[in-house]
C-alpha cells in the first residue's frame, strides 16, 4: 500500500493495542527504525538505542517479570481502593507483550557544559521526537502501536537485566508495533483556540 500524505498521517496515528497475526514486514520496520533515526537532538548527539524484540520466548518472559511486580504490588496494597486501581491496570502493562514486535527504547544522559542535565531534558525530548517518527513512519506504511512506560515503571531493572541493557544506557519507553485488529475510532482534541497564544 502506497504511504499516506503527511498530515492524514498525522491524523490517523492513534494508540493500537490489538493486533492481528499478521508479522512486521523487515522493510516496513528497518523503514520506521530509520525515521527514528533521522530525529533531531542536541549537537546531533542521537542519544538513543533501539532494542527490536520478536522472540515470543523473550517476549513471555518480559510479560511474566512485569506481571509479578504488578501481582506483588496488588498483594501490598494498603486498602481495597489502592487494590482496585491496580487491578484495573493489568491490561495497560500487559497488552503490549501480544504485539509482533516489541521495542525498548534506551536512552543514556546528556550533560551540559554545567555538567549537570537540565530539568527540561534535552535528550528526553530528542528520544520522543525519534518514537513519534517512527509511530508516524508505522502509521503511514499500515502499522500501529502503543507507547507505553507502565511495564517499565513496574519492573526496569528486571527489563533490563533480561536485555543485557549496561550503562550509562536505561530503558525510557516500550513500544508495540503491530497490524491493527481494527479500526480506532477517532478521538476528539481541544481546539487551537483552546492551546495556542499568538502574542
Amino acid at each position: 500500500m502506497p504511504p499516506m500524505d503527511f498530515f492524514d498521517t498525522v491524523r490517523a496515528r492513534r494508540s493500537i493495542r490489538r493486533f492481528t497475526g499478521d508479522p512486521v514486514k523487515e522493510a516496513d520496520l528497518l523503514a520506521m527504525l530509520e525515521a527514528a533515526r533521522l530525529a533531531p537532538s542536541p549537537t546531533n548527539l542521537q542519544p538513543w538505542h533501539f532494542v527490536v524484540i520478536r522472540d515470543r520466548n523473550l517476549l513471555v518472559d518480559l510479560r511474566d517479570v512485569v506481571s509479578a511486580s504488578l501481582e506483588a504490588r496488588i498483594a501490598e496494597a494498603a486498602g481495597e481502593d489502592r487494590k482496585r486501581i491496580l487491578r484495573s491496570r493489568r491490561f495497560y502493562a500487559l497488552h503490549i507483550f501480544d504485539a509482533p514486535v516489541v521495542i525498548v527504547v534506551l536512552t543514556r544522559r546528556i550533560y551540559t557544559a554545567l555538567e549537570e542535565e537540565p530539568a527540561f531534558g534535552q535528550g528526553m525530548q530528542s528520544v520522543g521526537a525519534a518514537i513519534e517518527n517512527l509511530f508516524l513512519a508505522a502509521t503511514a506504511l499500515g502499522y500501529g502501536g502503543c507507547w507505553a512506560a507502565l511495564p517499565l515503571e513496574l519492573a526496569s531493572r528486571e527489563i533490563e537485566a533480561l536485555l543485557g541493557v549496561e550503562k550509562p544506557w536505561y530503558a525510557v519507553a516500550m513500544l508495540s508495533i503491530g497490524v491493527p485488529r481494527e479500526k480506532p475510532r477517532d478521538v476528539p482534541r481541544k481546539p487551537l483556540e483552546e492551546i495556542v497564544t499568538f502574542r
